[in-house]
């Protein structure tokens, strides 16, 4: 083990020096990241760790997501109508080619949400968002495409922002590891155990960034992601540490719509016992690690989505942090017979959020106290998903996991259907009659959407307690003084090449 006094000492050194430029061609970035990719695929590019680089770089969808103002906004789809209430029609972009030299053009779109949609795969697009939605395409014209929902999805052009717009010469029931976008960056290399390389498309049909080649590299430690900047051996570092974030001049912090949360697994007891899914919330102390282990901009939370969504219910509190509560509530399933004795064992994907493993440690200490068991067990990115997937060994260990949850569309009902509806494999604690709140809400618009979701938020909360709410999150990233980049709430997710400049 390295002593603490010459941590110390080499992080002086190391922070003396000045960030010098890097050793490269001065229009190439280099961007370090927490972890590795599981997969490059756009199937799965509302997930972190692979939009980071590929969505809006490599892939389109037919709108994004417009943080300024709010809403969605045209990116492949110029326009877009409401034609009957439950048919939308899109316009295509003109001119706009793939990668590989193919059109856009209506059959594209048809072929792409055909893939996206394939239970097969298990794109985020079909799990978060389409999976109890039949969809059908009508193609109009080359340039038109209408899209059919049932039921209703009142909201469809934002729905659409999750469904990448991909080349036909994509393997159709495989994932890829060679994506192929309209974006204004080729996919050029993937070395699994070193780097990605994405190279400008100097055929874009949009404004050319100044960025003409990025490098994404992969370091877990905090300290080193922050170093490589400081050094000037990296442009961009994301998820810096607290104490690691030293340099006004050069680190960012930015609410990033990011919900932390632990995902309860009912399949095995005692966890299928309300009485323990409450004692796992009430016997953490919450405001205790603000400022300590989580950044000091961090809020307990009290729901999965943060308070600019619509739907939030302000009204919900935070669990309080009631450990004779918690020890009452195992205490009294234990008298009836609950196995609370059994070692429940927590899962942790590697590259979390800074200081995770120290959180973790506090966690489980927390609940010992409260009479409960936890085991941690940390898995790569890849095995960690594949973990969070039933079916279940039946003979497995009671499990929960440690997990995040971003809304970036500032609509609640993409996070409910995904995380609380029956007809999703991540809703643990599912029920017809949440089952019918749903999908009420869902085919509702404005004000009662609003009401509806409230509602929703406020039985969950009460009634089902499905999962550990932790906090709305903030992050941190360290940006090199030779370019101009500045946070959104989507930069923990993605980050777009082209709104990067030099100085």
């Amino acid at each position: 083990m390295v002593p603490l006094k010459s941590v110390c000492v080499l992080s002086s050194l190391l922070f003396s020096f000045a960030p010098v430029a890097l050793a490269q061609e001065n229009n190439t970035v280099t961007i370090a990241l927490q972890s590795s990719l599981p997969s490059v695929d756009s199937c799965q590019v509302q997930t972190g760790s692979t939009g980071r680089v590929i969505k809006l770089n490599v892939v389109e969808a037919l709108t994004e997501i417009d943080f300024e103002k709010g809403g969605v906004k045209p990116r492949l789809a110029t326009g877009w109508e409401r034609i009957t209430p439950q048919t939308w029609r899109f316009k295509l972009r003109e001119g706009a080619k793939f990668h590989d030299g193919l059109p856009l053009d209506a059959q594209a779109v048809v072929f792409s949400i055909e893939r996206a949609l394939d239970p097969k795969l298990s794109c985020d697009a079909y799990q978060r968002y389409f999976g109890n939605t039949k969809v059908s395409t009508k193609i109009v014209d080359p340039s038109t495409i209408e899209i059919t929902t049932d039921p209703v999805q009142p909201i469809l052009p934002t729905l659409m922002e999750a469904v990448s717009i991909i080349s036909p010469s994509t393997p159709k029931g495989e994932l890829t590891r060679s994506p192929i976008g309209t974006g204004p960056y080729k996919f050029t290399k993937w070395d699994t155990q070193r780097e990605i390389i994405l190279d400008r498309n100097d055929a874009y049909w949009g404004q050319k960034p100044e960025v003409v080649q990025a490098k994404y590299v992969w370091r877990e430690d905090s300290f080193v992601r922050a170093s490589m900047v400081k050094l000037g051996e990296a442009d961009l570092a994301l998820g810096i540490a607290d104490q690691h974030a030293d340099d006004p001049f050069m680190d960012f912090t930015f609410n990033d719509a990011d919900t932390t949360r632990i995902h309860v697994h009912i399949d095995q007891p005692p966890l299928n016992d309300i009485r323990i899914r409450k004692a796992l919330n009430l016997a953490l102390d919450r405001e205790g690690l603000v400022g300590v282990l989580f950044n000091k901009g961090v809020r307990p939370a009290s729901q999965i989505v943060g308070p600019a969504t619509l739907g939030y219910n302000g009204a919900l509190k935070p669990f309080p942090f009631d450990l004779s509560e918690a020890k009452r509530f195992v205490d009294a399933a234990k008298a009836d017979g609950v196995p609370v004795d059994r070692t429940i064992v927590m899962h942790a994907s590697t590259g979390g959020f800074p200081n995770e493993d120290e959180a973790l440690e506090a966690f489980v200490s927390m609940w010992e106290q409260a009479g409960l068991h936890i085991k941690v067990e940390k898995q790569e990115l890849a095995q960690f998903r594949k973990a969070l997937r039933p079916p279940f060994d039946p003979k497995r260990s009671p499990t929960i996991s440690l997990t995040s949850h971003d809304n970036l569309t500032g609509d609640a009902g993409f996070s409910i259907m995904s995380k609380y509806h029956s007809s999703s494999w991540q809703a643990d604690v599912p029920g017809p009659q949440t089952d019918a709140l749903i999908e009420a809400a869902m085919a509702s618009t404005d004000e009662t959407r609003r009401r509806k979701f409230e509602d929703i938020f406020a039985k969950i909360h009460s009634d089902v307690v499905p999962e550990v709410w932790l906090y709305e999150m903030v992050s941190t990233i360290r940006v090199n003084p030779r370019i101009k980049y500045t946070p959104n709430a989507a930069s923990n997710v993605q980050v777009e090449l082209a709104t990067i400049k030099f100085n």
